[in-house]
């Protein structure tokens, strides 16, 4: 993959018309946190972190956090994930418009100084986030067989009558082995030609990782927070969410705002 959104959309795009299969994770703040081992907590209405503590109020399957004494094999499943190379095997990376150059030199790095097969974190949200629904979830329906990696309040049947769950825990670091092994053992006995779309926090990018270095024929992709309306879940908790508001002016304001944060638009 190149480094130019519209080019990178448009690769996803195609491959998933063809069924061609391939896997995409991204590495937001969170996994940066954990890659860099520093300490994370999200819940209670607190976010703390390498940058301080700030009020903010996710959901409780928005909560975890990570303890770098305690937590010592989901960074090292972590750090394999970032340096896991493959041809069809993408991952997305914070960039300049994250305002986080030193995360995307580590993650280059990482890589063996290589961009080889990087491309955005915010590949599939923030400037191409209204294109992905419009465009990408449709060719979700072309697979038969589609699973759900997400916290365990889904609802994909909402979605398609036969999607189906991958139920995950609130703050799965807790109980990490037994998470982590259970749902592998449930990825690796998925039908040939399986999508799976993730969205469990850093699992999402570990089990990834492991089901693309034995499994080339599932196509698994990272897609965050960005289905949480369709699937029941509290939604409008991530900016991008805004730009699903109806047209009426505090909608207008807040996607005019939105679209010109300096976040919004993807640049390397």
């Amino acid at each position: 993959m190149k480094q130019i959104s519209s080019v990178d959309f448009e690769i996803v795009k195609s491959l998933l018309k063809s069924k061609s299969p391939f896997t995409f994770v991204r590495f937001s703040d969170g996994e940066m946190e954990i890659l860099r081992n520093q300490a994370l907590f999200i819940g209670s209405g607190k976010i703390i972190w390498r940058k301080g503590s700030f009020d903010f109020s996710y959901p409780e399957f928005d909560s975890k956090e990570f303890k770098p004494e305690r937590d010592k094999d989901i960074r090292r499943d972590l750090i394999l994930s970032a340096t896991y190379k493959n041809k069809n095997y993408f991952k997305g990376i914070p960039t300049k418009h994250n305002s986080a150059i030193l995360d995307r030199n580590l993650m280059i790095k990482e890589n063996g100084d290589s961009i080889y097969n990087l491309t955005f974190a915010d590949l599939l949200i923030n400037e191409n986030y209204l294109k992905f629904r419009r465009e990408i979830i449709p060719t979700f329906m072309n697979f038969n067989d589609v699973f759900i990696l997400g916290n365990f309040r889904t609802r994909p049947e909402l979605i398609h009558p036969n999607w189906r769950l991958i139920p995950i825990q609130d703050n799965f670091f807790l109980d990490y082995k037994k998470t982590v092994d259970k749902s592998y053992e449930v990825l690796m006995s998925l039908p040939l030609n399986s999508l799976v779309l993730g969205s469990a926090s850093s699992l999402t990018n570990i089990l990834g990782y492991m089901l693309n270095s034995k499994r080339q024929d599932v196509t698994f992709i990272d897609i965050g927070t960005s289905m949480h309306d369709l699937f029941g879940l509290e939604s409008g908790i991530r900016e991008y969410h805004n730009l699903l508001l109806k047209n009426s002016l505090r909608g207008m304001y807040k996607k005019v705002r939105l679209s010109q944060r300096s976040g919004f638009r993807l640049k390397w």
